[in-house]
């Protein structure tokens, strides 16, 4: 039978680069959700609405909230996280243009 491993008190037992993976597939699908489901319901005005405050969020969110308020074990670079949510915006847009 296989053991199942039990974290000491104090070991860190998130693995960074798989966690920072993880965050980063949500970070974009998030924005890039949002924004086509505004488009499938208000067309290119919910494009515009859904882009402009998922930008919005991202800067707020990733450059003042994150940094004081984010758990420092699971923080990673506010930059990356910020392009990744301007990633979806993105790819969203193009998505819904073709």
């Amino acid at each position: 039978m296989r053991k199942i491993k039990v974290a000491s008190l104090g070991e860190n037992v998130i693995d960074p680069k798989f966690f920072n993976f993880v965050a980063q597939v949500a970070h974009f699908f998030a924005t890039y959700g949002i924004v086509l489901t505004f488009g499938k319901f208000w067309h290119w005005t919910g494009i515009a609405v859904a882009a402009g405050l998922c930008v919005a969020y991202a800067a707020i969110h990733e450059f003042w909230y994150d940094p004081r308020y984010e758990n420092a074990v699971t923080r990673g670079s506010d930059l990356e996280d910020f392009l990744f949510l301007i990633a979806g915006v993105a790819a969203a847009v193009i998505v819904y243009a073709v």
